[in-house]
């Protein structure tokens, strides 16, 4: 099944803002943006701007916490006073901030770090679409094969049943049903379901991930959930494994 990144009615110039003092993360938020259509004015500092423009000039603040957390939400807190914008921080995943004190501070959407880009690219949509200034996004629904996950109605269905669902195993699939057949790294799953790098959350991911595996294949009797030593795992479509067995036979 083919992916259509849905399309962004940009309302302004300069519609998104960055800041993100990481040279890499900054020109890969601003591209992944970019690539929707958005134009974008990307930061390292939010004081190089902060006497140039007007913040309501945005309809999207992306801002990177790091520092101290006192100052950091305070100037979170700051941003919520001078936009109407959806106010996105993101949060290195050790556990210095927290969601709840992000939302505390006036934030819209959380999104950890190392970021998963799809994913990303779809709560940014969200955002811009609750401000009606996005089109309906199209990847709501996913289907593969006989799997279909519709995120509105947080429903996980196998061959047209519905199939429960933890919040940890519904977050785990919309991420691999977003991007079959990538590698998703080990970081970039404990993003998803926001649990701090360290001791035993590998363990964790493995139980969440062998649960997952089960439930999939006791409803549909095939498997799509493969580990790759060293990398991460992988979510294979039958289509990508009735290939790869031909190419050997």
């Amino acid at each position: 099944m083919g992916e259509t990144s849905p399309t962004l009615r940009v309302m302004t110039t300069d519609t998104a803002l960055v800041i993100e003092r990481n040279p890499i993360d900054r020109k890969f938020m601003q591209n992944a943006l970019q690539s929707w259509g958005l134009d974008v004015r990307a930061e390292s500092d939010l004081g190089r701007i902060r006497d140039e423009v007007s913040l309501n000039d945005f309809k999207l603040v992306l801002f990177h916490l790091a520092g101290d957390v006192m100052k950091t939400l305070d100037l979170l807190g700051w941003l919520r006073l001078q936009t109407k914008a959806a106010l996105v921080p993101l949060i290195d995943n050790d556990g210095t901030f927290t969601e709840e004190m992000c939302v505390r501070a006036g934030a819209d959407e959380i999104i950890t770090k190392p970021i998963v880009q799809k994913l990303f690219l779809q709560r940014i949509n969200y955002q811009l679409d609750k401000n009606g200034n996005s089109s309906k996004p199209e990847d709501d629904v996913y289907e593969i094969d006989d799997l279909s996950l519709e995120v509105p109605l947080c429903e996980f269905r196998v061959k047209g049943k519905v199939i429960p669902l933890t919040k940890t195993e519904f977050l785990l699939t919309q991420a691999f049903m977003a991007e079959p057949e990538r590698v998703i790294s080990r970081p970039e799953l404990l993003s998803v379901i926001k649990v701090k790098d360290g001791t035993g959350s590998s363990h964790l991911i493995d139980t969440h991930l062998s649960r997952l595996r089960i439930k999939i294949k006791e409803s549909c009797g095939r498997d799509y959930i493969y580990s790759i030593r060293g990398l991460g795992v992988k979510f294979l479509t039958p289509e990508y494994l009735n290939k790869e067995s031909a190419q050997v036979s």
